[in-house]
């Protein structure tokens, strides 16, 4: 049947590079390269099963379906997935400390 793509919006991957860069500067290349493989691990999983992660219970309420994975225990990578299109649109990275109201109006 084949991978799904991914595709990052640009919101998103701007959040990645700022914690790429805020993890290198913050606790150093250890930490830097711990999120670049995590990452990577989580692109490869969702290219072969999109439902490999959960559901979102703090978007349950949106019409999409929104899954996520969390990653370094504080930040969760959100992702939608269309599975007539075989694509994977990955959202938002959304600090878990923060307050749910604001991961809603960020994934708009």
């Amino acid at each position: 049947m084949g991978e799904y793509k991914i595709v990052w919006r640009p919101k998103a991957r701007q959040q990645y590079i700022q914690q790429l860069i805020y993890a290198q500067q913050e606790f150093g290349s250890k930490t830097f390269y711990k999120w670049v493989e995590s990452i990577r691990d989580m692109e490869d999983r969702l290219r072969e099963n999109p439902k490999s992660y959960t559901r979102v219970l703090d978007l349950a309420s949106e019409p999409r379906e929104y899954r996520g994975h969390t990653v370094m225990r504080n930040f969760k990578i959100i992702y939608t997935f269309d599975n007539k299109r075989r694509l994977i649109k990955i959202i938002t990275i959304w600090d878990m400390r923060m307050d749910p109201a604001k991961l809603r109006r960020s994934i708009r």
